[in-house]
């Protein structure tokens, strides 16, 4: 089963980790605001999920760390289910 984004909201490969979060059936938020700054994928009330093609935003890192979240970063590359799966046994061993 396929769920959808919309392409004008979401890169592909946003749209490609919002499927397999889907699959795992894991409790997440697609574009969600924190403090003004959106975060692409915010998963299990804490954890905040960014899919990056450029460099990394510290500023934004920061602030989320401030405020108790755990940001965490995959680069456009390195989106697959395997890695993706991974990602969210280690979250859910945490």
């Amino acid at each position: 089963m396929r769920y959808n984004v919309l392409k004008k909201h979401s890169t592909k490969y946003e749209r490609k980790v919002y499927e397999i979060l889907k699959e795992l059936h894991i409790s997440f938020k697609h574009r969600w605001l924190i403090e003004g700054r959106e975060i692409d994928f915010f998963i299990l009330g804490k954890y905040c999920l960014e899919i990056n093609g450029h460099d990394q935003d510290t500023n934004k890192n920061e602030m989320l760390a401030n405020l108790g979240y755990v940001p965490l970063h995959l680069h456009n590359n390195e989106i697959d289910r395997e890695v993706i799966t991974n990602l969210i046994n280690k979250i859910k061993k945490i």
